[in-house]
């Protein structure tokens, strides 16, 4: 007994996921029991102590079929027994942006609160590994710990679990407990002889090769049940065991590391070596994928920033709306259900959720703009423009007018119609009048997108009246197959792009690639001994535009439809795809990929050509940039799990430094790249049919996931084959110096970012907008003037900002949160910036900090503005 001398700190925990190949309302039936269970276990032993998996959705869940527990539920996390929060779910790490990270805690946080006490550790047991910016996250929702287990390579990173975790810019930092073992390490915990020599002795033996002092063993596991008289087993267990086990916290143990010395890790937690972490799970689902990153950046820079609009002029709504929708994307962006690794009925529910998250921001937006074109009595021939941004706008807005005729002209603003579509006149139309019903003929009109020149005042409006016109839009159709701007022109030739660039040629730059996956839903994997197909383009067609050059690629090849095809080098399938490119008098190249998914089993990817090899790539990630060189592949499976495969993540903005240039890329549609010598890939798209799948090239041995186990079958997922739908994918790119600043990059990803907001109110269609017709418009006035106004303008400042979004705490108050995603730190000009408001400095959880106007490379810094 203990004869070692080391203490074993057990916790009792249970992992929940929310939605895996069960869904959330099968989890929801399995903890009507076993929650139900815990609470009756903790009230009969006061000495014992639950973790209830460090997300509190599923304890909202579970309040909202037993609300008399509430009583009990507040008793046991004020005696410490039981332990909810700080996330509102188990967030993935890599393909959330920070501030969905930061809205996961804020809002855990926020709703602990009505339960009193939450568990104060970034608790991620089972996240796919973890983003370099992690601890900057952290300690900004107020957390200086963390507890994970996937993708430390212990011995490469650090020598210990226990360790001191620094963000990019070294300064912010947060004590991590790693389990190298993960979170099951103690399940099934049993005081006999078996268990003990088995499983538990061993496990610790395991850590022990890593560190000399007291060791955390966490003891649960998916959907397991509190251990019943756990001091009593401990107890039995010390009898057996050669180590000294005592019943713990996360909290003790915590206490204990942070008294210790400990290492210094700075940088990403990304290497399969005693977990897997599923690099190419970046893939999978791309529709899904795609629909959370477009509604992340909804929610953060058109929903939040109008509300904080509509509140300051006097259009009431709950910021609780807002809330709502947050909850419905974080609880699709807990680790599985984000990285797509879950069955087809859960996909199903994801879609579903997110849909009515995506209604919830639209008709905020609808209200607000009704309400204040009403109070502004909006004329038909007026378009209310509105700049979510607090910096004063000067650029291009994207409207939609509809109109009886094919063109309009703005008064005092350049414009130019993009798209015109008609709509044709209806028969016997019911128009109420105060003299009675008529029966009207409703005349024709066009749905006219036009690309509006224009200045906006900060975090305001303004309207701008247009006059209809009979001129038809000018387009010219171009007859060398060649587009331009400045010092910037893309040829098409003999199926193939090619870009010059000041000079520079860049030949057969953009292509597609396509290639068969024998993977599943948790990895991509290659079919052994094919390579990928390289598409190019079989017709082109040229337009000179009002204010750009416009090119359109088409390509069709005959491919193999499904696995079993590729096999066979059977080539059986047509599959036809399209590039858009235009490039404006700025030299803007933008770029649309599309094509209708006609194949299964397979991976498309965009193909970028340099003209020089890679050095490096620098990727976007939370509050800056990452630079990555791919590691060597050699005898891998020596020291890795699975294939440690050069694929990686990135937030939005890609940028490939080679010897003479810089080539970086814009996107909102995908998160994933790899790239090799002089050639850059992004994934558009992965399909498969199958969630785990045994002995794939890039992950040999078992399956991923419960299907690896005995009994367990693995599942269909037709709906991951994405089979017949219509993919498509933007982006923008631009060359510069390689010396260029990170700042320069920032600086075009935010203004790629900004949305444009607009609203006509016209009678040919109360449908544009899905509730425009039910929107009263109320008595009292609205804080505005006439037809310009500004609730915040910075001007043209050069600050960066992350999110601008209403206090959860306090009514009438606003929060703004700058980043520097720079690696210089920089003074912001509170004064000037604010003038005459009352500014206080908080964190993401609103506690205030002390004041400062400095904020860190790599590093965020938030205001309350009153």
């Amino acid at each position: 007994m203990g004869e070692l001398m080391t203490n074993v700190h057990i916790v009792n925990h249970t992992h929940w996921d929310r939605e895996w190949y069960f869904t959330s309302m099968d989890a929801l039936v399995l903890s009507d029991q076993l929650f139900s269970d815990a609470i009756e276990e903790l009230k009969q032993h006061p000495e014992a102590s639950f973790v209830l998996d460090g997300q509190l959705s599923i304890l909202d869940d579970y309040l909202q079929l037993y609300p008399e527990k509430l009583a009990d539920v507040k008793k046991l996390v004020a005696n410490k027994q039981l332990f909810i929060g700080p996330w509102y779910t188990q967030s993935d790490a890599f393909f959330a942006s920070g501030e969905a990270i930061l809205r996961n805690a804020m809002i855990g946080i926020f709703e602990s609160k009505k339960y009193g006490d939450y568990l104060p550790i970034g608790y991620l047991p089972d996240t796919f590994g973890f983003n370099a910016q992690i601890p900057v996250i952290l300690k900004e929702a107020g957390l200086d710990s963390v507890i994970m287990w996937r993708g430390l390579h212990l011995n490469k990173h650090v020598q210990s679990p226990y360790f001191k975790w620094r963000g990019l810019n070294g300064k912010a930092e947060v004590t991590a407990l790693n389990l190298p073992q993960g979170y099951g390490t103690g399940m099934l915990l049993e005081p006999t002889t078996e268990y003990v020599d088995g499983r538990l002795d061993p496990a610790v033996d395991f850590i022990k090769q890593y560190t000399d002092g007291d060791v955390l063993i966490p003891s649960g596991n998916d959907q397991l049940a509190i251990i019943h008289d756990f001091a009593n087993k401990i107890d039995a267990i010390n009898q057996l065991g050669k180590y000294d086990y005592q019943v713990s916290t996360y909290q003790d143990f915590l206490a204990y590391v942070k008294e210790q010395s400990l290492e210094v890790y700075q940088g990403e937690l990304r290497e399969p070596v005693l977990a897997r972490v599923h690099k190419t799970i970046g893939s999978v689902r791309m529709d899904l994928k795609q629909a959370m990153f477009h509604l992340e950046d909804q929610l953060v820079q058109r929903t939040e920033p109008l509300m904080v609009l509509a509140a300051q002029i006097g259009i009431k709504l709950s910021n609780r709306l807002v809330m709502q929708a947050w909850k419905k994307l974080l609880e699709s962006q807990a680790h599985d259900s984000l990285a797509g690794c879950v069955s087809d009925s859960v996909a199903e529910d994801i879609k579903h959720r997110l849909k009515e998250a995506q209604e919830i921001c639209d008709s905020i937006e609808n209200t607000i703009m009704k309400q204040l074109a009403d109070f502004l009595k909006l004329q038909a021939n007026e378009v209310l423009v509105v700049n979510p941004s607090p910096k004063k706008f000067t650029g291009t807005k994207t409207v939609t007018v509809l109109s009886p005729t094919t063109n309009v002209h703005f008064n005092g603003a350049a414009s130019t119609v993009v798209k015109a579509e008609y709509v044709d006149s209806r028969e016997n139309i019911l128009e109420e009048t105060p003299a009675g019903n008529q029966y009207i003929t409703e005349p024709g009109y066009y749905i006219l997108t036009i690309e509006l020149t224009c200045v906006l005042p900060g975090l305001g409006y303004k309207v701008f009246s247009f006059e209809e016109s009979t001129e038809a839009v000018r387009k010219n159709r171009i007859t060398e197959q060649k587009i331009g701007g400045k010092a910037l022109s893309v040829t098409y030739s003999a199926g193939k792009i090619s870009l010059e660039y000041q000079g520079k040629p860049f030949s057969d730059f953009l292509s597609l690639t396509d290639e068969g996956n024998a993977g599943d839903t948790y990895d991509f994997s290659p079919l052994e001994g094919k390579t990928a197909e390289l598409l190019t383009f079989d017709d082109c067609e040229c337009w000179k535009e009002e204010k750009q050059e416009k090119m359109i690629l088409r390509g069709q090849r005959q491919l193999p439809k499904t696995l079993a095809d590729r096999k066979a080098d059977k080539y059986n399938q047509t599959f036809a795809y399209q590039l858009i490119l235009t490039i404006n008098e700025q030299d803007a190249l933008k770029g649309e990929v599309s094509f209708e998914n006609s194949l299964l089993n397979h991976r498309v990817r965009l193909q970028i050509k340099n003209n020089q090899a890679f050095g490096q790539i620098l990727a976007g990630l939370p509050f800056g940039l990452i630079a990555r060189e791919n590691n060597s592949l050699v005898d891998w499976d020596k020291t890795y799990s699975e294939m440690p495969v050069n694929v990686e993540p990135f937030e939005k903005v890609l940028s490939g430094v080679s010897q003479d240039q810089r080539l970086s890329l814009f996107t909102q549609d995908s998160k994933e790249y790899e790239y090799q010598e002089d050639k850059l890939w992004i994934t558009l798209l992965a399909t498969t049919d199958s969630l785990g799948k045994p002995d794939l090239l890039y992950r040999p041995g078992r399956a991923s996931g419960d299907t690896t186990k005995k009994g367990h079958v693995m599942m269909d997922t037709p709906l991951a084959q994405q089979f017949g739908q219509t993919i498509s994918f933007s982006f923008t790119l631009r060359i510069d110096e390689p010396t260029v600043s990170e700042a320069a990059l920032h600086h075009w990803r935010e203004s790629l970012l900004q949305p444009s907001i607009a609203y006509q109110k016209q009678a040919l269609n109360y449908f544009v907008h899905r509730i425009d017709n039910k929107i009263q418009s109320f008595e009292q006035p609205l804080a505005v003037v006439g037809n310009e106004h500004s609730v915040l303008d910075f001007g043209k400042n050069e600050v960066f900002i992350s999110s601008l979004h209403r206090s959860y705490y306090t009514e009438t108050a606003f929060v703004v949160r700058f980043e520097n995603p720079t690696n210089e730190a920089q003074e912001l000009p509170i004064t000037e910036l604010f003038q005459e408001k009352t500014v206080e400095r908080i964190n993401a959880i609103e506690e205030t900090k002390p004041f400062t106007t400095s904020i860190e490379p790599y590093s965020v810094l938030t205001f309350l503005i009153k």
